[in-house]
């Protein structure tokens, strides 16, 4: 497994000879975009119409409980970065703090699983997706994680999401009610 692992890690990983628009990318995706889409989830659930506060809400009690998540496991279980081991190169700044599982990408799959569970349009599902995923492989192109750490964090945001979902389902039964609607 080591051996798969690293060679995938440094397929991915970019390097000083990547080309200079795509180490910003990776920056730009890896440092504003978690931030923009919290501040997105956040003006959604103040202004925007029922259905997406709804979905907003979800998104924040998902991504909430996979940071509590990821958070938890890196205590339990330590595990290095790549560049704290000399593997690859780093392209952003970054504390030698444990690695597994990645909170960026628990994060951002648990606001993606949600969207694509809760959009009230089916369209507004993939640009979520594909968020999530450019967040995710920034990780790893700038040398911050591996993609055991990602893939971990990937599954920990889609239970973090099925949890918040189901968690939601059964208060709505308790109480009558499912995103607005009466239940029968």
């Amino acid at each position: 497994m080591t051996a798969l692992h690293h060679l995938v890690f440094f397929w991915i990983n970019l390097t000083p000879a990547s080309p200079t628009w795509l180490m910003g990318l990776a920056r730009l995706c890896s440092t504003a975009l978690p931030v923009g889409l919290l501040l997105f989830v956040l003006l959604l659930l103040v202004v925007g119409p029922t259905p997406w506060r709804r979905m907003a809400l979800h998104m924040l009690w998902a991504m909430v409980l996979a940071w509590l998540i990821t958070s938890g496991l890196a205590d339990l279980f330590p595990s290095p970065r790549p560049f704290a081991l000399g593997l690859g190169h780093l392209g952003l700044a970054h504390k030698a703090t444990p690695s597994f599982p990645s909170s960026h990408a628990s994060v951002a799959c648990a606001l993606a699983a949600v969207a694509w569970h809760l959009a009230p349009h089916p369209l507004a599902r993939w640009p979520v997706v594909c968020l999530a995923l450019l967040v995710a492989w920034s990780r790893v192109a700038l040398g911050m994680h591996f993609p055991i750490d990602i893939l971990a964090g990937a599954v920990i945001g889609v239970a973090s999401a099925v949890l918040a979902l189901s968690w939601a389902s059964l208060t709505a039964q308790r109480n009558g009610r499912w995103h607005g609607r009466r239940l029968p």
